[in-house]
């Protein structure tokens, strides 16, 4: 099952869609409601953050925490705008994230189009692996799970059996997308493999993806594998046309037929190929893999 609604999804977990692109079903920031505290997951883009703000105070949901799974603009950009509107607000991170948050226009500077004039968060408590954050009636377990990002995490609600994956295992555009999480400036194809050995390891029956939704039954249990052989898929797409032809435009080419041909529509398809294929291409020469 893959529920991509906004609302309430489980007894105490809320998707609040951020409409990054102004695209439904782009980006999802993920509320937990604990007995005593709030912790919102993600904060999308800046102008998707006051967005997220606005959604959170119409549905009576005010978070006492800000937890981000990584630092790229989609996920981190939004902090400042969230900051604004809840100004007693606690944001957590991974320790190794925290340089990022501070100059994120340097960390970012791959994703001019999107990521401009983002303001610098300072006031951040790290996380690191192994971490228990105390919500009341339930507990979030921070894992460590670097690959996309150095400072990527997942949280664990226990209570649920839900694992809160960021970023960290890829993007699922449709029932056959599931792109792997190849990005600039930090990507690692052996960080990416160990982590999703570890995550293989953790107990879990539903997914809550940044991009985008709930998966929950079989599709949630083999998720994980699923994510390690596209990983593998889409690697060879782009190494091999790479290889015949070293050309953004050809690449962003084959890659909207590629994704016109799985089923996704053509003007996702053609967004979607515009901004992958040359990410696709500057995270893999970044871990010089071309």
């Amino acid at each position: 099952m893959w529920i991509q609604d906004e609302g309430k999804l489980n007894e105490d977990t809320y998707l609040i869609d951020s409409l990054l692109f102004g695209t439904e079903k782009s980006m999802a920031s993920y509320l937990i409601k604990g007995s005593e505290k709030n912790v919102l997951i993600d904060a999308s883009g800046k102008s998707e953050g006051r967005r997220i703000a606005r959604k959170l105070k119409k549905m009576d949901l005010i978070p006492d925490i800000l937890i981000t799974t990584h630092s790229h603009w989609d996920h981190a950009g939004g902090v400042s705008s969230i900051i604004k509107k809840f100004p007693s607000i606690e944001v957590m991170a991974h320790e190794s994230g925290l340089d990022a948050l501070a100059n994120p226009n340097d960390f970012n500077k791959w994703f001019p189009t999107y990521a401009k004039n983002l303001k610098s968060v300072e006031d951040v408590i790290p996380l690191k692996d192994g971490d228990i954050i105390d919500l009341g009636n339930l507990e979030l377990e921070v894992i460590s799970t670097p690959g996309h990002t150095n400072c990527s995490i997942c949280l664990l609600d226990k209570k649920n059996n839900s694992l809160f994956t960021g970023d960290s295992i890829g993007y699922k555009l449709n029932e056959e997308i599931l792109f792997g999480p190849i990005m600039p400036p930090e990507f690692s194809e052996k960080k990416l493999l160990n982590t999703f050995e570890k995550l293989n390891s953790k107990e879990f029956s539903s997914v809550f993806m940044a991009h985008f939704g709930l998966l929950k039954g079989e599709l949630a249990s083999k998720l994980i594998d699923m994510a390690k052989s596209n990983y593998f898929l889409w690697k060879k797409f782009i190494l091999n046309n790479w290889k015949e032809n070293a050309d953004p435009d050809s690449m962003e080419e084959k890659l909207r037929k590629e994704l016109i041909k799985k089923s996704l529509g053509s003007e996702k398809a053609e967004l979607v190929a515009e901004m992958f294929s040359d990410w696709f291409i500057n995270g893999l020469r970044e871990a010089n893999m071309i």
